[in-house]
């Protein structure tokens, strides 16, 4: 067994290519080593900006013999009458090497045929490295690629360099013009000298040298453990920032953190916009002290120290410039109140057949109106309407178009500035929240209904124009809005009919949608509950727990967990496993029924007196309980008719020859399953019949 070791040394990669364009390299030459019986036993990875590396160990030095059956002519066509060989059986082992009679003769589906052994050696695994690496490198899917020289590539960017290695030994190749080697080199500037390298070993001690990390979590680690201390040293914290941390440590090798400062003066604009000016613009982390931003800033050079104090000086200059163009951004906002921004909206676009933002805060006004009165929140309509008004305004400000990422943001904090209630202002501010399944929710009814109201007028203009998301492109981000909706509800405990508000939005749209509503609302509602079923399983909750609450039918979505809840915590005590296999039973017996009523006077068993009687305290004692929502009641109430249900099935015959006999207990058997299934579909849940005998 041995080593591995492949290194592409390369012009600087765009940090969001680096971790796919990596991934994509071992898992690729992962299968296809496995397709030629040569597993790794492990596979490891990194990458700088300047150059991609794999290790794979445990590698055999040569693929394994292969033996294969290969089928030749039928036998009817390899034979004459006498007997003899044909053209077709002796060309057939011609060309396997053999003599006829050492042919065989298999039966297939389709008859007799003339097959074959075939024995294939293994080639050496450096034999097939050098085929298979060169192809899948050139084969990687890159979101942009380049030419350069004479034309070398496509490619993401120049190569420079290559090192293959097998147990030490140079696995040969090319690749756009570049030979495969055992020579690499440390950092374009600070050690441009080629060097040698025997293994992966070898290879991250010497890179260790030249200070250059080569994995990436470590270069991580070593950025932020700086930054706590020179945060720390300055009387205050890193302003945490997963995403940036995780793109700094991509766009250097050696990880050197510089710190810089500005003028305090700055500190008067939101902190909002000072921490998104120095991420997007600077890559760089704010410092805070006690909840405040101070004049300091921290991000990345490619080089372990600044001796001069160029690039901090560097750093300094491009902040300053940059503060100063969000001080004016600010300012310029500031001129004009929020509420008179409402004729830019016209000229904003929402979707070119759907209308304006002018448009969409119409419906979203109406739409939050709607919402309130189902939920009977009448006291919070006048909130909901004046912060659905303000909601969109922010995408007219300068701040905004500078910085996209601060949509509602910053509409929430001018809204505060204005003096607008906290409910008003905040309600604009988180109305992107959840943006992931880490984020929270909007604070508050105002906010979630307004946030709610966003969400499925988006997904139900896009889904009336049938643009619905595929499995790899989903533009207009319906999933992730999708995903808003279902936490929103959830969360926020909206007990509200989603199909109702989804109607709504399809009539406010008026003659706009290209679907007729009945169409968009089948097409949602999976859609929707796909999302459900996802954030119920991290929650621990069975998928056939979902399933059977699911299909009762309703978008309440506060009421469907409830419900996967009630399943969850009654499924496992005495009497429930009985109960779901009878249903299972009815269910099957019901397949080709008809409607009819129950006829009492003709029920002449003694157990389908008892049923009935079982049957008409269920009834009522799971509408009392569904009524106020007690779903755990209902349930257990269920289990407890399992004696009674079994004690029927075991005495009564229901396929009785009477027909009018046979008719009158299918009746009941039909309204015992409308009981049986209106908390939760009983026949969805899996049972295990081995688990019911030992109860």
């Amino acid at each position: 067994m041995t080593e591995f070791f492949l290194e592409v040394r390369c012009e600087e990669i765009p940090a969001r290519m680096l971790r796919p364009g990596t991934r994509e390299l071992a898992m690729r030459m992962f299968e296809e080593l496995m397709a030629h019986q040569l597993t790794p036993r492990t596979v490891k990875t990194a990458f700088t900006p300047r150059r991609l590396a794999l290790t794979l160990e445990g590698l055999a030095e040569r693929e394994p013999d292969r033996e294969e059956q290969v089928v030749g002519p039928p036998k009817s066509a390899a034979f004459d009458a006498a007997g003899k060989p044909t053209q077709a059986a002796i060309g057939f082992a011609r060309r396997c090497g053999l003599e006829v009679d050492e042919l065989e003769i298999i039966r297939t589906e389709k008859g007799e045929y003339l097959a074959a052994q075939q024995k294939t050696e293994g080639r050496a695994t450096s034999e097939l490295l050098a085929e298979l690496t060169p192809r899948i490198l050139a084969g990687l899917n890159w979101p942009k690629v380049m030419r350069w020289g004479d034309g070398q590539g496509p490619w993401v960017r120049p190569i420079h360099g290559i090192v293959a290695l097998l147990g030490g030994r140079i696995v040969d190749f090319e690749l756009f013009g570049i030979a495969s080697g055992n020579l690499t080199a440390g950092h374009p500037w600070l050690s441009p000298k080629r060097f040698e390298v025997s293994d992966s070993t070898d290879y991250g001690r010497k890179m260790a040298r030249r200070r250059i990390v080569v994995k990436h979590d470590k270069r991580q680690q070593r950025i932020l453990a700086q930054m706590k201390h020179l945060a720390q040293a300055a009387g205050g914290r890193v302003v945490e920032d997963q995403r940036l941390l995780d793109k700094l440590a991509s766009i250097c090798e050696i990880p050197g953190v510089v710190e810089g400062q500005f003028d305090p003066d700055y500190l008067s604009l939101p902190r909002e916009v000072l921490v998104t000016s120095l991420r997007d613009h600077q890559s760089a982390f704010g410092v805070e002290s006690r909840g405040k931003l101070l004049p300091r800033f921290l991000t990345v050079m490619d080089r372990a120290d600044d001796p001069d104090g160029r690039v901090r000086a560097g750093n300094e200059w491009v902040v300053a410039a940059r503060l100063e163009d969000a001080r004016f951004f600010y300012q310029e906002d500031r001129r004009r109140p929020l509420a008179e921004r409402a004729a830019d909206l016209e000229q904003l676009t929402f979707h070119a057949r759907l209308g304006s933002y002018a448009e969409k805060t119409e419906r979203l006004v109406q739409l939050g109106g709607m919402i309130c009165d189902s939920l009977g929140q009448t006291d919070h309509a006048d909130r909901v309407a004046e912060a659905a008004g303000l909601l969109k305004m922010d995408l007219t400000t300068e701040m905004v178009k500078e910085f996209t990422s601060l949509q509602g943001v910053m509409g929430g904090v001018y809204a505060r500035e204005e003096g607008a209630p906290d409910v008003i202002w905040q309600a604009i501010y988180d109305q992107y929240l959840p943006g992931s399944t880490d984020d929270p929710i909007p604070q508050g009814p105002v906010g979630q209904i307004v946030g709610l109201a966003d969400r499925i007028d988006s997904l139900v203009g896009i889904f009336g124009l049938g643009l619905k998301p595929t499995s790899s492109k989903d533009p207009f981000g319906l999933r992730r809005a999708a995903q808003g909706v279902v936490r929103i509800a959830l969360e926020g405990n909206l007990g509200i009919d989603l199909d109702l508000v989804a109607a709504k939005a399809f009539q406010l749209y008026g003659d706009r949608l290209e679907l007729p509503g009945k169409e968009i609302l089948e097409s949602w509602r999976p859609f929707l509950f796909d999302r459900v079923r996802y954030l119920l399983g991290l929650e621990g909750y069975a998928y056939d727990e979902i399933e059977a609450a699911v299909a009762v039918g309703g978008t309440n979505l506060p009421d469907v967990k409830a419900r996967v809840a009630a399943i969850h915590t009654v499924r496992g005590e005495a009497g429930f496993l009985p109960v779901v296999l009878s249903a299972k039973r009815i269910a099957n017996i019901l397949k080709d029924g008809t409607e009819e009523s129950v006829r009492k006077e003709i029920l002449v068993e003694s157990a389908e007196q008892d049923l009935y009687d079982a049957f008409q305290t269920l009834r009522e004692g799971t509408e009392e309980a569904e009524a106020r929502g007690d779903f755990v009641s209902c349930l257990r109430q269920i289990a407890g008719f399992a004696d009674v249900l079994d004690r029927f099935f075991v005495e009564v015959l229901v396929m009785d020859e009477n027909l009018e006999l046979r008719n009158n207990r299918l009746a009941l058997l039909r309204s015992i399953q409308r009981v049986l299934s209106r908390t939760a579909e009983l026949t969805r849940l899996v049972v295990d019949k081995g688990e019911y005998r030992d109860d």
